[in-house]
């Protein structure tokens, strides 16, 4: 009887080993949570949905939390379409055993889009008369995005960082300037903005700046740049 005991607590010691190596290194694929995720989209705006795919989850058993990722996701603002190249979050496994996924850590990366299908998309979520100006000025290019946010009680966190790519933009200010072939790299965070590799043409100038760091100190920039 004692052995039947013992062999019977390997075999589920061993079992649970084999299970969270598993979950581990391949994960597990499932649609479960789709509908909750769309459900606290649409809370924070009535205009906002969102399309998903299977969502994958991979354990990390030494933090006790899930990466949460899905691959392929589309956002859509009043159907104004936005491709994703993924969605990551890092899900607690209290939530999960609870059957309510929640994060506070948020990881958006872009496919290559049209910048002027960016900017319509920011106006459709905030019709600032700036952005406006920006959409007119801005006459092609395309952006790379890749975005982590921390929420706290709905709210984004300061702590936020916004990484890509601009390829191949051209601006025109009102027919007074016009910049051809604008290339660069930028991060942005609260109050500290920096671009890299920053590459444009104008009919008088090229320009190339291998890094340009702008930061905001009150009412005011500084800039500095090599």
């Amino acid at each position: 009887m004692k052995n039947i005991i013992i062999k019977s607590l390997f075999l589920s010691v061993s079992l649970i080993i084999v299970l969270i190596v598993f979950l581990s290194i391949f994960g597990i694929e499932t649609d479960k949570f789709n509908n909750q995720i769309k459900k606290r989209i649409s809370q924070t705006n009535q205009n906002l949905d969102l399309d998903l795919k299977k969502i994958k989850l991979i354990l990390d058993p030494f933090n006790f939390k899930i990466y949460a990722k899905t691959v392929g996701a589309t956002i859509f603002f009043s159907k104004k379409p936005l491709e994703l190249e993924y969605i990551k979050s890092q899900v607690s496994l209290k939530s999960i055993i609870k059957n309510k996924i929640s994060s506070s850590n948020i990881q958006v990366a872009s496919k290559s889009i049209l910048l002027n299908d960016l900017i319509k998309f920011i106006r459709a979520t905030n019709n600032k008369p700036e952005l406006f100006i920006i959409e007119k000025i801005v006459k092609k290019g395309h952006i790379i995005l890749d975005i982590n946010l921390n929420i706290d009680d709905g709210k984004i966190k300061s702590d936020y960082e916004i990484k890509g790519t601009i390829k191949d933009a051209s601006i025109n200010f009102l027919n007074q300037a016009k910049f051809k072939n604008l290339n660069f790299n930028f991060n942005l965070k609260k109050d500290n903005y920096s671009l890299n590799e920053l590459k444009f043409n104008t009919e008088e100038v090229n320009f190339i700046s291998k890094k340009l760091n702008i930061k905001k100190k009150k009412n005011s920039f500084l800039i500095d740049g090599v």
